[in-house]
């Protein structure tokens, strides 16, 4: 191990130009350190290292931050050829390259920076922003056979491999700057690489993605490859091959995926505009590539050319188009109302359709497009050619309109004028002028005299406590900013009897946020119904989903999904392809006494109304709440981001237990706890106890503990035998009589599941059949649930 005074000998011979750092640190010691000339005697023991990036033969120091990046840093495309250095014991994090021409610039930073891309780096579990850094000129870094002490234990500084890199690399600054961003790109991708079911299409978007941004077919195919490797898909072999087939199709003419679709896939597309500046990816077409002389010519054999010649035109002029998924959409305001299959829209509505080819034609000859030919008599006039639209929609998630995540028909927290907002891409349809001015930082004073004007409208309704009050509070609250929240529970009002007022809670909350009563589904116990007609409203945008009149238990996967996830995948009714869409709407219930199965109980909340009477239906009040809603709206969701500003700009300083997937609704939470009203998470518990799976579970276990009491194994044919236990099993199942098969699915449904101090278990017997027991102590709650005491075990 060289000595500080042997170390600076070498650098020096090396051309290198070393400095004097503070011990077990990073930072030149010293202010002068640009201008010192440090001679290897006057590095003493103690002493850290550093070299002079300034003046050290165009030394360029690649600093991998992301442990992703280091991973895939190490592929020969990209640093692999590049010595590496970093603490003992570690992968090394820093990668020396030398760049002749590199501009004079201290350091240039690859790292997602803006406010609107942390809640993907907090999906992605990543703390860090920085993924990696080029430092040259004005920089210093801390080289081989130096201590650093980062958080107290001294670690020493070592190249890989032990010895002092014989050669470094060159490259030209264009060459460096382009391997860095597929390095930031790659990194990011092997973050985000799916643990299962969509790897597949992961790498085939990689792949086109690579392709699009100009690196060679078998070169792609390398770094799909890699990535997949460093993931630890077991089909990474596999996953070769998707460029090539990728840059035949593009050389065809054929619409082939690329970085839109593969954010989109992963659900970090708010990444894009970063990744694509780092990439050289302009988000817009260059206007000189694709400029003729009279105008575009619709009988150009290049047919790539000629749609990309068409989606300019439409980009530039129509600010009409907008881009989810691979879908070309277009804001249109429903004039008449919408009723069918189970669906219910009011006029009013503005919603998201499908920029269909047709449409794209004439919007393209309504902007002024100069579509033709050229003959010997002239340019001669064309119209759009169809053909050229229909491709165009094929390639949707390549072209350079805007990508939008939803809708809103108010302001948001961080603006207050209607148009497409680039950091939360929403579309904000509403007229100029229509809202009174929103101050960015309210005081808590004026939230609270806000939020007591929300509360004007709901303030006779009976609801059987505060924080069911809250529930409708929350209601209104999210229905404004419901869009830049990425996930929101489900907010349920039901009572014991009809006409007690919950569908006018809910028409509260849709007029609030639209100016019209929400979208309504009618709930049915067909759960692929159920997905279709939710799917048709999410497709819409529509911010306001309010499914009415449940009877059925509420279940379902895809309601689930919609609730925790920020897209989903669904079936639109009448189609057969599935179409990601995003989930930005609020989703209301009501129903009389609505009961829940499964994991729906964890994600909603419940506003609970009891006017204790068989006919609330005939009381009288002496104001119309729906109406003066109606009257007050713009007041009213001034009021309600009056509220939530105000929290903003205190701080949040309300610090509140968590509610599972439901981060960003703290902040509705956070705003009413803070003005001193119920956390409306408290009515969580409601769903629990409605939960009927939980219902069953305990009746399940009272009986096998009545009938088997604790830690005795007994097979379902055993069950079976002792007609009580099968009499009671069987009332748990949808079988008339006792179904071995029925039985088994349903304690396996159960099983390992702690319940009332019981916990079900199972494992093979000697004979190799399934035995089953209960283990642990029962609750005092399950000793009042099965009264019959057990003298002895039957078996």
């Amino acid at each position: 191990m060289k000595n500080e005074k042997e170390a600076a000998q070498e650098y020096i011979a090396r051309g290198w130009r070393p400095i004097r750092v503070e011990a077990y640190g990073k930072k030149p010691a010293g202010k002068g350190w640009k201008d010192s000339e440090p001679k290897p005697e006057d590095f003493h023991p103690g002493d850290n290292i550093g070299i002079d990036f300034g003046r050290s033969a165009d030394l360029v120091d690649v600093d991998l931050d992301w442990p992703t990046a280091r991973e895939i840093a190490i592929h020969p495309l990209l640093f692999g050829a590049a010595p590496a250095f970093g603490r003992e014991g570690q992968t090394p994090g820093h990668r020396l390259v030398r760049c002749s021409d590199a501009p004079n610039k201290k350091l240039l930073q690859f790292a997602f920076s803006k406010a609107h891309e942390r809640p993907a780096l907090d999906a992605l579990g990543v703390k860090k922003s920085m993924i990696l850094e080029l430092r040259g000129c004005g920089q210093s870094v801390v080289p081989p056979s130096t201590l650093h002490s980062p958080d107290g234990e001294k670690q020493r500084i070592l190249w890989q491999g032990g010895a002092t890199p014989a050669q470094i690399p060159e490259f030209l600054w264009e060459e460096l700057n382009r391997r860095a961003g597929l390095t930031a790109l790659l990194a990011t991708v092997l973050q985000a690489y799916p643990p299962t079911g969509e790897r597949d299409n992961t790498c085939l978007h990689l792949a086109g993605t690579l392709v699009h941004l100009g690196v060679q077919p078998d070169d792609a195919d390398e770094l799909v490859y890699a990535v997949a490797s460093a993931a630890g898909d077991e089909e990474a072999q596999n996953r070769r091959g998707k460029a090539r087939v990728a840059a035949s199709r593009i050389a065809s003419g054929d619409p082939v995926t690329g970085l839109p679709r593969l954010l989109s896939a992963l659900g970090i597309d708010t990444l894009e505009a970063t990744l694509r500046g780092w990439l050289g990816a302009s988000p817009k077409l260059d206007k000189e590539t694709f400029a003729t002389a009279d105008g575009i010519d619709v009988s150009n054999p290049a047919v790539h050319i000629l749609v990309e010649q068409f989606a300019m035109l439409l980009a530039e002029k129509s600010q009409r188009i907008y881009r989810r998924g691979s879908q070309l959409m277009r804001p249109s305001r429903l004039e008449q109302p919408e009723m069918q299959d189970g669906v219910i829209r009011n006029a009013g509505l503005v919603e998201l359709r499908v920029a269909e080819p047709k449409w794209l034609v004439h919007e393209a000859s309504r902007c002024g497009g100069n579509f033709g030919v050229s003959t010997k008599a002239g340019w001669v006039r064309r119209a759009p050619p169809l053909q050229a639209a229909i491709m165009l929609s094929a390639i949707a998630d390549e072209t350079p309109f805007p990508a939008v995540r939803g809708l809103a028909m108010t302001p948001t927290l961080t603006r207050d004028e209607p148009g497409y907002d680039p950091d939360t891409q929403l579309l904000l349809e509403f007229p100029a002028g229509m809202f009174p001015p929103i101050r960015e930082k309210p005081t808590k004073e004026e939230a609270e005299e806000a939020l007591a004007a929300l509360e004007a409208p709901i303030r006779d309704f009976p609801f059987v406590d505060e924080a069911a009050r809250s529930v409708a509070r929350s209601a209104i609250l999210c229905s404004v900013v419901r869009g830049q929240l990425r996930t929101c529970p489900m907010h349920i009002f039901d009572a014991p009897t009809a006409g007690s007022g919950k569908s006018k809670l809910a028409d509260i909350s849709g007029i609030v946020a639209t100016g019209v009563a929400p979208s309504v589904v009618t709930y049915s116990g067909d759960q692929e119904e159920n997905e279709k007609r939710l799917a048709t409203i999410l497709r819409a945008g529509d911010p306001v989903i309010a499914i009415d009149n449940i009877s059925h238990e509420l279940e379902g996967d895809f309601l689930c999904q919609m609730l925790t996830q920020e897209t989903v995948q669904a079936r639109i009714l009448g189609q057969s392809e599935r179409v990601r869409m995003s989930t930005r709407s609020l989703v209301l219930g009501t129903g009389n006494n609505v009961r829940f199965r499964g994991d729906i109980a964890r994600r909603v909340v419940v506003g609970r109304i009891d006017a204790k009477m068989a006919n609330p239906e005939e009381r009288t009040f002496d104001f119309d709440p729906v109406q003066i809603v109606r009257e007050q709206r713009a007041h009213l969701v001034a009021c309600a981001l009056t509220v939530l500003r105000a929290y903003k700009a205190a701080g949040t300083p309300v610090a509140l237990p968590a509610y599972g997937s439901f981060e960003d609704w703290s902040l509705v939470r956070g705003a009413l706890v803070w003005l001193g009203r119920a956390d409306p998470a408290e009515t969580r518990q409601r769903a629990t106890v409605d939960n009927v799976v939980m219902e069953e579970r305990a009746e399940l276990f009272a009986a096998l503990w009545q009938h088997a009491g604790i830690e005795h194994r007994i097979t379902v044919a055993e069950m079976e035998r002792n007609d009580d236990l099968a009499r009671k099993l069987v009332r748990l199942t949808d079988k008339p009589v006792f179904n071995r098969k029925s039985i088994g699915h349903m304690l396996a449904h159960h099983r390992d599941i702690p319940h009332q101090g019981l916990t079900l278990r199972s494992k093979p017997n000697n004979a190799k059949v399934q035995a089953w027991w209960l283990s642990g102590s029962p609750t005092s709650e399950l000793h009042s649930a099965s009264p019959e005491t057990q003298d002895e075990i039957p078996y």
